[in-house]
């Protein structure tokens, strides 16, 4: 919570920085997590902060920081045990538009981010377990602007290797890697938009983002 609070500051504090865009994104989304002897389902609940930096050519350099709160679901059948963590997370992310015209433009996108998290609730420090996770990801997706709207299908690839760690140590990756998406992007100014965004396939679930871009 403390964790969350700060973003919110950093948010209102940066916004009008001299960054080329900002953004604040709060999401819900489930996946599964394939293990070496179960798959599990991981249920998250994030909260981000990005900063970014565009170059005449339109490619854009960014940086995110976030804060997440997570449950790993064992089925009734598996020796595993269900899991909460709360941890953080730092990224960084590289984006190309490819304009078309002035209403359409394809995009790319590559990003790669670390999260660390601990278990909380546990009885005792001893028996206490941490989750650690590198991610890399691809999106390939198409623009469309109608006025104030904007809507953005897209297709994004994970890869995911993970680790639970404490009284032995458990590998994970992702079961479905390729996740499809829609933005729907909406325009308050010419540089601010509120967007809301839904996934499925290798995630499920949506995200809503408050952002300014120059």
């Amino acid at each position: 919570m403390r964790f969350s609070l700060l973003l919110l500051l950093l948010f209102s504090s940066l916004v009008s920085a001299e960054w080329t865009g900002v953004a604040l994104e709060i999401g819900e989304t489930d996946s599964d997590w394939k293990f070496e002897d179960d798959i599990r389902e991981a249920q998250v609940s994030e909260i981000n902060f990005q900063i970014e930096e565009k170059i005449e050519t339109g490619l854009t350099f960014g940086a995110i920081i976030g804060y997440f709160d997570m449950r790993v679901i064992a089925d009734s059948d598996s020796a595993a045990e269900t899991l909460k963590f709360d941890g953080q997370y730092l990224g960084l992310y590289i984006r190309q538009p490819l304009p078309i015209s002035k209403h359409v433009s394809f995009h790319g996108l590559f990003s790669i981010r670390y999260a660390n998290g601990t278990e909380s609730g546990a009885d005792e420090e001893d028996d206490e377990k941490d989750i650690d996770w590198t991610q890399s990801s691809f999106e390939l997706g198409l623009n469309l602007r109608f006025s104030r709207l904007r809507i953005a299908p897209y297709a994004i690839y994970q890869d995911v290797d993970g680790d639970i760690s404490g009284g032995g140590t458990e590998v994970f990756e992702p079961d479905e890697p390729l996740t499809q998406g829609v933005r729907f992007d909406y325009f308050v100014e010419d540089t601010a938009f509120v967007r809301f965004e839904f996934v499925t396939g290798g995630r499920s679930g949506g995200y809503l983002s408050f952002v300014r871009r120059y």
